[in-house]
């Protein structure tokens, strides 16, 4: 058993067995997580609706210059803080405009988390559970998916894990000048947090110090936390834009922390209510493969619950975990905080195995690669008989059916030739086990990669607008009416306002309640954008410009009710037509 961090000394053969190779070991893990994070980062379209609305944010920060006023076709967007829409116009700057450029920021946040995470468990425990902390964490399908997609919770998620490990660290370090070191680095931490997200930034790891610091009776760190140095460091970080946008922006503060925040929180108002068993669903999922052997995880938790670490880790993911499932609004993407802890529980229960029944450890083991096997032979028929597969993954499942087959051929000899060496007894530690998960999850999230990059090719916003770029002169006015795709701006790079044309009375605009509620006026310079249906009206017939207007088919006939002609029509794609004022 571990104790406070420190190796038992009953385990000498566990200790030479994890200090024999540790660089292979390190550089194979390293390997395996530039794979699965960066391979084809840019080959998939944007997802509508996170990534169009946030690349194109990004975007906008560079055309009008602005790194205060978040804009969304050129109308302020007050939702969220800046700090995340400022990596990813500076990796625009850098790389240009691109998908995997847009995605950097997100991909590099899951690095650090993954480095974090291993330099944590290597501390406390030992090589082992490092290696498979990180594995488990980059394998996740929750955490992968969120580390390759241009969205806040990842970045959101290395910086509370960093004000979590450091104060960890602090309370643990025995010098003075250490332990002052992590305090105030854990109050940067928490305000760069706040700055991409906002109030959670602080009330996430908030609680979960204020809950190890009550069942650990340690209240005696308060004294230590150097909490007055510490609110300066914070308010420094924060302070400048918080207190800059407000200036630009009159009410900025009022609307974002109370209806950002406590109506967000308390109310359906943002119409995302979900059941109260809602995370356990999405932990579920998302943790796989990983989520099939969380009973063996909790029986190792609960007999070593006592241990500090254990302790601490267990609260990271309860009290956030119970924090979230309170709330009336839910989306999957909240409780990913908690799976660095939850890796590092597993990836420690795991490690143990090294050392403990050889049954035990290869039960895991194949559990684990019960989900790439059935998922694998699942996409094999599907390729065979289409219908049974969802009609977003369709098209990419019989595109890929080679590598598909590729890949269950090598899925079958890797599993064939670790289930002989167990059954002659061959491996002596868990480092087979590892060998042959890490390169059978890494092959198969590969795959699926390739999969969704061959389907986003018939995603509306991408292919829409390189077929929209060949019939639209730059001197036509782009119109939406009654609806809006999020990723078009962003793809035909325009340099002016599309029109929004929409009931005056409709609460959400571009999918958002604050441009909705509020109808903030452009960017100067950039005239009117929103318009009711009867002043649209006017415009189609007294504007000098051509005005070529987006919509549904479905409301074809109502804009020739409103305009009092039937449009020429220019395009028709998916459930799209693009028409003509002339």
């Amino acid at each position: 058993m571990i104790k406070n961090g420190a190796a038992s000394d009953s385990q000498p053969s566990r200790k030479r067995s994890a200090a024999l190779g540790e660089q292979s070991w390190s550089a194979l893990l390293c390997l395996i997580c530039l794979i699965v994070l960066f391979h084809g980062l840019g080959s998939a379209a944007l997802f509508e609706p996170d990534e169009g609305r946030n690349a194109e944010k990004a975007r906008e920060i560079l055309l009008l210059g602005d790194w205060v006023t978040p804009h969304q076709n050129f109308l302020p967007i007050l939702d969220k803080p800046i700090f995340f829409y400022w990596l990813v116009a500076l990796c625009f700057k850098i790389f240009g405009l691109a998908e995997w450029s847009a995605r950097l920021p997100s991909a590099l946040s899951a690095m650090g988390c993954l480095f974090l995470v291993y330099r944590f468990a290597r501390i406390k425990w030992g090589m082992w559970e490092a290696l498979w902390s990180c594995l488990i964490l980059v394998t996740s399908v929750e955490f992968l998916v969120l580390s390759r997609i241009v969205i806040f919770d990842m970045t959101l998620t290395l910086f509370i894990t960093w004000t979590l490990m450091s104060f960890y660290a602090a309370q643990k370090a025995g010098q003075s000048t250490s332990r002052n070191v992590h305090w105030l680095t854990m109050y940067a931490a928490m305000g760069v947090a706040t700055l991409v997200k906002g109030l959670l930034g602080v009330i996430i790891p908030s609680m979960v110090i204020f809950g190890y610091l009550l069942f650990s009776r340690k209240w005696f760190l308060l004294s230590q936390m150097k909490i007055a140095l510490g609110a300066i460091v914070f308010m420094v970080i924060v302070t400048p834009w918080y207190a800059w946008v407000e200036v630009k922006n009159p009410g900025y503060l009022q609307h974002f922390l109370w209806e950002e925040h406590f109506v967000r929180y308390l109310t359906s108002h943002f119409g995302r209510t979900r059941s109260w068993y809602y995370f356990f669903v999405v932990l579920g999922v998302g943790f796989l493969p990983w989520s099939l052997i969380l009973p063996a995880t909790m029986r190792s938790l609960f007999k070593q619950l006592a241990d500090e670490v254990n302790l601490f880790l267990a609260l990271w993911i309860i009290l956030p975990f119970i924090f979230f499932s309170a709330s009336y609004s839910k989306l999957p993407h909240y409780i990913l905080p908690i799976f660095p802890a939850l890796a590092l529980l597993t990836g420690r229960a795991l490690g143990m195995q090294d050392y403990e029944s050889a049954k035990s450890r290869w039960g895991c083991f194949f559990i684990l690669l019960i989900f790439p096997a059935v998922f694998v032979l699942y996409l094999l028929i599907g390729a065979g008989w289409p219908g049974l597969l969802p009609v977003e993954i369709r098209a990419g499942v019989i595109q890929k059916v080679a590598a598909i087959g590729v890949y269950a051929v090598i899925f079958f000899l890797i599993f064939a030739v670790f289930a002989f060496g167990h059954i002659k007894r061959l491996w002596r530690d868990c480092g087979a086990a590892l060998l042959c998960t890490s390169v059978s999850l890494a092959l198969f999230f590969v795959l699926l990669t390739q999969i969704i990059a061959a389907t986003s090719f018939h995603r509306t916003s991408r292919a829409f607008a390189q077929q929209l770029a060949t019939v639209i002169d730059p001197k036509d006015r782009l119109v939406f009416y009654n609806t809006y795709s999020e990723g078009i701006p962003f793809y035909l790079q325009i340099n002016k306002p599309i029109w929004l044309v929409q009931a005056a009375e409709k609460g959400a605009a571009m999918g958002n309640h604050y441009v909705g509620e509020n109808r903030p006026a452009a960017a100067a310079g950039y005239g009117k954008i929103f318009f009711t249906y009867e002043e649209f009206a006017q415009q189609w017939k007294n504007s000098d410009s051509t005005l070529r207007v987006l919509l549904k088919e479905k409301n074809l006939p109502q804009l020739s009710a409103n305009i009092g002609a039937v449009p020429d029509k220019v395009m028709k794609f998916d459930n799209y037509l693009l028409v003509s004022s002339r």
